[in-house]
This record gives C-alpha cells, structure tokens and sequence, in this order.
C-alpha cells in the first residue's frame, strides 16, 4: 500500500484529505501512477494518527482522497534518543536519513570543543526534516526522527542538563543514559555487549556520541555527573561518530521489534 505522510500542503478536513504537497503529487501520480479506487495510508505525524484512504478524483495539481478508518498510531519501545557533537553537514545529512529508517525517536545535536559548526537556522531545519520524512517514507516507518536544534556546551551545561532531566524525571519509566567513551574509567565502564542484555526491558535508551574529535575530558566528566554510563565498543573498533550511531541504532531497533 502506498505511503503518504503529512506536510504543510496537505490537507485533511472532514473525512477528506488532499494531497497537494508538489513532491508527494509527482511521485504518487508520475512515478508511483496512482489511480482512482486505490488505497493510500495518510500518515498525520504531528497527530500520530494514520488514515487509511481511498483515491477519489485528480486535479492538475492535487490528489483528493476519501478517509476509510483512522486510529491512533503507538510508539514501540524503547525510545531511543541521541545526544551527539555535530559532524560534517554533508556526513550529518546522510546520518539523518538512516537514523529515520531506523526508527530512532529524538536527535539532539550540540556543539562541543571538537564538534563542527555551520549554519543551522530554521531553513536548515527544515531541509533536514524534509530528509528524515524520506528516509522513514522509504520503510514506511510512521515516525520519522525529530531534529532539534542544537546547543552549545562549550558555554556551559544548562541546556543539557535541562533536556536530560526531561528524559529522566518521569516516573516508572525505565531509562538507560550511556555514553560511547574510549576512556578507561574504573569500575564504571563497561563493554557494549555486555551492556545488552541489561537493557531488554527498557523504555528509553539516551545515548551520548562525540565528534570525530571526541568530547574532552571536561565534557565527558559532566556528561557522567548526569548519570550517563561510560560504554566502549572495544579497541578494535574504531569508527566514525555518524557510524557509531548508525551501527548502534540497529542494535536498539532490535529491541523495538521484539516489544511488538
């Protein structure tokens, strides 16, 4: 069935919805060659609701479909949400589309002493939302990955510890914080595979990643004062930071699926 998500330009009123967002038209009358009786799921990301719709009639630059049944659509868990240094634009872009294929839930850029640091206004945020509804329309994941803006923590912490507390003061609600560190701590770190199996019945899973350059020791000693567990992925792996999150995005999808 085809996919068709929510946008500025299209509209659901009453039992109607119109397609009429320029990409979405072109693709479903061009490449996808909709017709009249077929049935399209409508996903309304902002309400989590899905529609399931049928084609009713074209216009030169519309499509008009007849609502069928809608129901609120559930999250699976666990949440999953990153913290991460910004990367190369070009790197950070590619990683978006992934982690929205992926199903994770929330991407918290910030700026670090190592990090990258480019322009990022709200046109900019608006092209990488339009990125990560592309890449969850591709699997037909209904919640595509929400980008923040970012902050700086090379000015301080209130930010962070203000957006970490959102994800940590709601009751029964199991909550891992974990942060890929190189760094040898003693008796606290842990290798990511023997963290696994500790994590099966968890509702949110944060986990905190660095630049190519890595967080300083400064900024990782305030990440821990947070609560965030230091876990390596071994000497022998060294990876990029985009594929770090990528790689262990995976892992924790996994989880979602075995929740449903």
């Amino acid at each position: 069935m085809k996919i068709v998500f929510s946008s500025d330009n299209n509209i659901i009123s009453g039992d109607k919805v119109i397609i009429s967002d320029p990409k979405d038209y072109k693709h479903l009358k061009k490449v996808q060659r909709i017709k009249v009786s077929e049935e399209i799921l409508f996903y309304d990301v902002e309400r989590e609701i899905q529609f399931r719709c049928k084609v009713v009639d074209f216009s030169k630059d519309s499509i008009i479909l007849r609502v069928l049944t809608g129901e609120t659509m559930k999250r699976s868990k666990p949440e999953i949400i990153i913290i991460q240094a910004l990367v190369q634009k070009g790197t950070f872009e590619d990683e978006i589309n992934r982690l929205s294929e992926l199903g994770v839930d929330i991407l918290q850029p910030v700026i670090s002493r190592h990090s990258q640091n480019f322009t990022f206004d709200d046109k900019y945020l608006s092209r990488l939302r339009r990125i990560s509804y592309e890449g969850a329309k591709a699997v037909g994941n209904p919640f595509p990955l929400t980008i923040l803006k970012p902050f700086s923590i090379t000015r301080g912490y209130n930010d962070l510890e203000k957006f970490v507390r959102n994800f940590t003061s709601t009751d029964g609600v199991k909550t891992k914080l974990l942060l890929l560190t190189n760094r040898k701590i003693q008796d606290t770190s842990f290798d990511f595979i023997d963290i696994i199996p500790t994590m099966k019945d968890t509702d949110r899973i944060v986990f905190c990643v660095g630049s190519e350059g890595g967080f300083t020791e400064e900024e990782e000693d305030k990440i821990f004062s947070l609560g965030f567990v230091p876990v390596n992925l071994g000497s022998k792996i060294l990876l990029r930071s985009d594929t770090v999150c990528i790689g262990l995005s995976f892992v924790f999808r996994l989880f979602k699926s075995s929740y449903q």
